[in-house]
């Protein structure tokens, strides 16, 4: 029995072991699920952390700078406390009927009083159907007939909004192709092309092509009418009956092109009374191109390279010659790199923020100059070899063949001090922390220890201190003691930096250390909007959002809290969730998100301050 009992605290230790080792400070991770098209909330149950909300303060950055991630929806806010309230954190989804799952990466902070830990994980989404949409799709589809065409109209043969119309419920429809980006090859157009009379000295024949030379003239006219009769659409909100009365079309404008585009709609039901949103729904309108063939996969270009040159320690920006795609049917822009196969050693980064490593980037950063290889920290005398592989997807997610670039690592001869390593510093907002050598590596070949670093320029947001005392220059053995330390000023900060100049005498270079800062709940709401009321005697009014608002720096919202301190005089306050029902008196509080349901009753006189 004393056996059996050591045994199992044995394997007790190994899987406690086991776990510290992983270093994961998760303890659910269940997903999330979401009808397409609608949104949902994150629950304790599909989420929790083993941090105890009393020891260590907590939070969840969302990472926005991963375009392979929340292809399909997001997820706010972006950051958020571990222990996250009831209907806090939301997912919505952009009615995308392609994807069936999703992905969000997440980065968790635990803040102590000396350290702060960080952890990247996933939050899978799962994308289901819904039973019964407000937006409806059919029984007619949207066709064009031919490239450059236009397709019929939008109307209840091809769309149709399903809601309860009896109750105090305002259906509006929004359009925006601009933010969207959808359609990606046409264009949202009302009225009814005008048909162009025959020549006599002109064969029938010769009519069509004719109309299609003008068509495609047309086309480079994108913000008046384009083609007599008809004008352009970019953004529109209307009433959802409205919508499907205005003779809104689709026109083609780019082959080639796949068989397929969409328009994006959203839906709000709004409450007539309160003006709040009862319920919001998006979806894509699928457009059928007659002729047009299923979309294509991208493929490399054909001009790049492939190769990538550096030298040891050296960050260097990652450029169209030596990586690129193509696409024929989405535009450059739109094009997405997923890193498949990232190098051994080193890491592919955005410039925005070069200390964390990324897994995809858009072709625009790419273009731009943002994406670079950061070289491993490790010296070596010959010239070393990697590999990375890419993917490369287009804007309606079809992925191309694997893509290898080589990236080769000179050896490099000098004697001037080099940042070897630069994963900069993270923390919350008033806390300190110490600049560490996991963190900042510096190196040189002939003297690393006359190397003295000297504070240049940043420091908006906080103070460097040496041993306690002011910091202005210190050494490297000075951050290899954890003696260089941050200290944040506590004000309402995401971002603070520090550029050192870092010199051996003979020798200079400057570089610059970010900070990143998480914010922390300790502010207090203020108030944005106060308007009197005024009444008439025996009269109830509506107390809207519009006469009494207030806000939040540090957290959503929803939660903020209004206490009545003093009751009316002469009425009282009662929350009527409808007209007809009598309502219910309020002595002590309400939130935020329900004084649009709140009523004041006025006796002989009323007074609200």
């Amino acid at each position: 029995m004393m056996t059996l009992i050591s045994s199992l605290e044995v394997l007790v230790c190994l899987l406690c072991t086991t776990r510290w080792a992983e270093g994961t400070f998760l303890r659910v991770n269940k997903g999330l699920k979401v009808m397409k098209g609608q949104s949902a909330f994150l629950a304790e149950e599909d989420l929790q952390f083993d941090i105890p909300k009393e020891k260590d303060a907590c939070k969840v950055e969302v990472v926005t700078n991963e375009p392979i991630t929340q292809r399909v929806g997001r997820l706010t806010p972006q950051v958020f406390d571990c222990h996250f309230l009831p209907d806090e954190v939301k997912y919505v989804h952009n009615g995308c009927p392609i994807l069936n799952e999703d992905n969000i990466l997440l980065r968790l902070y635990r803040f102590t009083e000396t350290e702060t830990f960080t952890e990247m994980f996933h939050l899978h989404v799962k994308l289901i159907e819904p039973d019964c949409n407000i937006i409806t799709l059919g029984p007619k589809s949207l066709e064009v007939p031919e490239f450059y065409g236009i397709s019929n109209v939008i109307d209840r043969n091809s769309l149709s909004f399903n809601y309860d119309r009896k109750l105090n419920l305002e259906c509006t429809v929004r359009v925006a192709t601009q933010e969207t980006l959808l359609p990606v090859h046409g264009q949202l157009v009302i009225g009814e092309p005008e048909r162009t009379e025959p020549r006599g000295d002109e064969p029938h024949s010769f009519v069509p092509i004719a109309q299609r030379i003008m068509n495609r003239a047309g086309v480079k006219c994108k913000d008046e009418i384009c083609r007599q009769g008809l004008k352009l659409v970019q953004t529109t909100k209307v009433n959802c009956d409205d919508f499907l009365l205005m003779g809104l079309r689709y026109q083609h404008l780019d082959p080639p092109s796949p068989d397929i585009d969409y328009i994006a709609i959203r839906l709000d039901l709004t409450d007539s009374r309160s003006r709040n949103i009862h319920k919001s729904e998006h979806a894509w309108i699928p457009v059928r191109i007659k002729n047009a063939i299923p979309n294509q996969s991208p493929k490399p270009a054909f001009m790049s390279m492939f190769i990538l040159e550096v030298d040891q320690f050296i960050l260097t920006p990652l450029t169209t010659g030596a990586l690129d795609a193509e696409d024929s049917e989405t535009p450059k822009s739109l094009l997405i790199f997923n890193i498949t196969r990232p190098p051994p050693q080193g890491y592919i980064t955005h410039l925005s923020d070069h200390t964390k490593p990324i897994s995809s980037f858009t072709w625009n950063d790419l273009n731009e100059i943002l994406i670079a290889y950061q070289p491993p920290n490790s010296s070596h005398t010959e010239r070393r070899n990697y590999e990375v592989e890419f993917e490369v997807h287009d804007f309606f997610f079809e992925r191309s063949s694997p893509i290898m670039v080589h990236i080769s690592i000179r050896t490099a001869d000098t004697n001037a001090p080099r940042v070897s390593w630069n994963m900069g510093l993270a923390l919350l907002e008033g806390q300190s922390r110490p600049i560490t050598w996991d963190q900042f590596q510096i190196v040189d070949n002939d003297n690393i220890k006359v190397v003295r670093l000297i504070t240049v320029d940043g420091l908006q947001h906080g103070r460097l201190t040496v041993r306690g005392g002011k910091g202005f220059m210190f050494t490297v053995s000075d951050i290899k003691a954890g003696v260089v330390r941050y200290h944040h000023d506590d004000s309402d900060t995401t971002k603070d930096f520090v550029v050192f100049r870092i010199f051996d005498g003979r020798h200079s270079t400057r570089h610059k250390f970010p900070i990143n800062i998480l914010p922390k709940d300790d502010s207090p709401p203020f108030l944005i909007t106060n308007v009197m009321l005024e009444l008439c005697e025996g009269q109830t009014a509506l107390i809207q959002s519009s006469m009494l608002q207030a806000s939040d720096m540090d957290s959503s919202d929803d939660y903020i809290v209004f206490n009545i301190t003093r009751l009316p005089q002469a009425g009282e306050i009662l929350k009527k969730p409808s007209p007809e029902v009598i309502g219910k008196n309020q002595r002590t509080v309400f939130y935020y998100y329900s004084p649009l349901g709140i009523h004041i009753h006025a006796g002989e006189y009323s007074e609200v301050t």
